[in-house]
């Protein structure tokens, strides 16, 4: 089954959890107090429980944990949302998932760099200060003092630890540490993480891995784990025409990096449009699709004068090749640069848009109602346009409207 329960401490935690994951555009339902029966998720779903067991004893919290895990299918994926300062039950309920699942490898990522929790060095800061040294050091429930991330999940369970230098060294090298721990018999590895491309990177490689992982977090970790595993398996991505050689663009481009997977078609300057058809539907042939979120078709920076509507036209005509070889994966179309734009509606036969939503300022997310692509989410920009999330936002907001 594809689907995934968030085990949460914590009503706000759970809360913070499901908007993380709505914002990534998983499919989410949150259970806001627990009762006899709990409804399962569906499938491509993530199910956020709260089992409000933070205040709780011990024996108690082994007991929410046990009926919880119990009372949901076997197949059913997990992960375990934590408080962002470490407060909490935390290797307690970490262990009721692994004796339960006793084959996966839990990934601790404790880091929310939004909100000034980081991680290095396996110590974890709060606004660039050991925990110990804050105000959260005297909460008079779960005084904090130490800010070692490994020493709160001390017990029976051989730890590992993901360092910044493996982390840094892209998803390849993450995922090649992570399967060598876990061979030798790891079950909790705990992350260093400074950045939102570092969360990014670890969960690209935890992902790809062939293991049961659960991630425990406080929720940017799991949201963008969870978004790769439950929408990858979907076996669609989002196909982008882009006209604009811009450095506004090329920068928003590049905020993709360690977020989503991406294939690349880059077309020549002079290139004929019989030329660079039959050289886009080779390289399209070629694609595995698993894992692909995101096929972009885009010119070479090097313009040649004179040139501007043929290069508009030719990258009109991939992308029509593009939806005719695999529509039924594409979930969505973003298109930038305006001729580029207009020309791909034409070469489409699109003529009627209904708009939807302005993803960001200029920026419209709508659908098309007729031709050859009626029904299919579209969003258009002009190269100049967009934060520099712009297009990473319009792919989330395009695999939302999918689901």
């Amino acid at each position: 089954m594809n689907s995934f329960a968030v085990l949460c401490d914590d009503l706000t935690g759970s809360s913070v959890q499901s908007i993380l994951l709505k914002d990534r555009g998983v499919p989410v339902r949150q259970l806001i107090r627990l009762t006899s029966e709990l409804p399962p998720p569906e499938e491509g779903e993530a199910l956020v429980i709260n089992c409000d067991s933070r205040r709780r004893p011990p024996e108690e919290v082994s007991r929410i944990f046990h009926h919880v895990i119990s009372s949901l299918p076997p197949g059913i994926s997990m992960a375990k949302r934590i408080d962002t300062t470490l407060r909490g039950h935390l290797f307690l309920e970490t262990a009721e998932l692994l004796k339960a699942r006793p084959d996966a490898l839990a990934l601790v990522v404790p880091a929310y760099p939004s909100s000034g929790r980081t991680t290095v060095g396996g110590y974890h800061l709060l606004s660039g200060a050991l925990l110990e040294r804050t105000e959260v050091a005297r909460d008079p429930l779960w005084p904090i003092s130490t800010s070692l991330v490994s020493d709160y999940f001390k017990g029976p369970f051989p730890l590992g630890a993901l360092t910044m230098e493996t982390v840094r060294g892209g998803e390849e090298a993450i995922a090649a540490e992570l399967d060598r721990m876990a061979s030798q018999g790891v079950r909790i590895v705990t992350a260093d993480a400074l950045t939102d491309e570092d969360i990014d990177r670890i969960a690209a490689g935890a992902a790809g891995l062939d293991r049961e992982i659960i991630p425990v977090d406080p929720g940017p970790f799991s949201a963008a784990f969870l978004s790769r595993r439950l929408l990858h398996r979907s076996g669609g991505f989002v196909l982008a025409v882009i006209g604009s050689t811009s450095e506004k663009t090329a920068g928003q481009l590049a905020f993709l990096d360690g977020k989503v997977r991406r294939e690349e078609f880059t077309l020549s300057a002079e290139e004929e449009p019989k030329e660079a058809l039959s050289r886009f539907q080779k390289f399209l042939s070629s694609l595995s699709r698993k894992g692909m979120e995101f096929l972009l078709i885009r010119p070479e920076a090097r313009k040649v004068r004179g040139r501007e509507d043929a290069t508009a036209k030719t990258l009109a005509l991939l992308g029509r090749s593009a939806l005719e070889m695999s529509g039924e994966y594409i979930q969505g179309i973003i298109l930038s640069g305006g001729d580029t734009a207009a020309v791909f509606f034409e070469e489409a036969g699109a003529t009627l848009l209904l708009p939807e939503r302005e993803i960001q300022p200029l920026v419209m997310g709508g659908r098309i109602l007729d031709g050859k692509s009626a029904g299919k989410k579209v969003v258009t920009k002009g190269g100049l346009i967009g934060e520099v999330d712009g297009i990473y936002r319009s792919v989330l907001w395009l695999r939302k409207e999918r689901k």
